[in-house]
């Protein structure tokens, strides 16, 4: 079993939408897969069409030390289930806290009789123990950047981070450039000149209105399956699931 957190310190960078197109690829690819939403806002279960509730079930499997294995909801896509969020994602820290065992909570949470070839994380955008959690469960971290001038720097800042993070495993990383709009001269530059860092996708996802509108449709995995942004992801989750496969334990 693999495992790919999608994560960003920051907000509004694509982290959501990275998290459902890498598993909607590798359900589409054969891989039994499983999504799960850690993040508050629960984006990527509306995403999928579940319930975010209002049941703090979460908390409770992660205080107990437990399994999200009775919480797994089907999706309407083939292979792809899901843990939806829940409210006591607001509060998650405290109980990975409680213990000198707390960061592997996450991990030990998925590995009590899991069925799958696959396992994504949606990270919540934070530096938190539970951001730190998620990354010890990790098996490999997939980082969206939105072009700009700053985005190597940030991608530097993120190596700062998980080091300040101690983690006991430490997760190979995979970063990308997301909404990228090549009529804009400093998308182009950025792409097309700087050499980027080691452990940078070449794959750059363009700017796709159909991912925008991603909450309001019918049919919302459409837009990272199909059409400009879909072919950027599906290449994406091919160099992921090779990278992963490579640091996975």
């Amino acid at each position: 079993m693999r495992t790919i957190a999608s994560y960003h310190h920051k907000g509004g960078v694509g982290k959501t939408t990275t998290a459902v197109a890498l598993a909607a690829h590798a359900a589409a690819g054969g891989d039994r897969t499983l999504l799960w939403d850690l993040d508050p806002q629960g984006a990527a279960t509306r995403l999928l069409g579940a319930d975010r509730g209002t049941e703090e079930r979460i908390g409770e499997v992660i205080q107990a030390g437990g399994t999200v294995a009775p919480w797994i909801v089907p999706t309407e896509q083939e292979r792809l289930a899901l843990v939806p969020a829940d409210p006591s994602l607001r509060t998650l820290d405290r109980y990975l806290d409680i213990e000198h065992d707390g960061p592997g909570r996450i991990h030990a949470a998925l590995g009590h009789g899991m069925d799958y070839d696959t396992v994504v994380l949606d990270c919540p955008p934070s530096v938190s123990l539970t951001a730190a959690a998620v990354l010890q469960a990790a098996d490999l971290v997939v980082v969206p950047l939105t072009a700009g001038p700053l985005a190597w720097s940030a991608y530097a800042d993120l190596y700062a981070e998980v080091d300040a993070m101690g983690l006991e495993h430490r997760p190979a990383v995979l970063a990308f450039l997301t909404m990228v709009d090549r009529r804009k001269r400093l998308h182009r530059d950025l792409v097309d000149g700087d050499e980027p860092p080691e452990g940078f996708s070449s794959v750059t996802v363009p700017t796709d209105s159909r991912v925008e509108r991603m909450a309001i449709e019918s049919h919302p995995l459409r837009a990272v399956l199909t059409g400009r942004a879909g072919r950027a992801y599906g290449e994406l989750w091919a160099e992921a699931a090779a990278a992963s496969a490579s640091s996975s334990r």
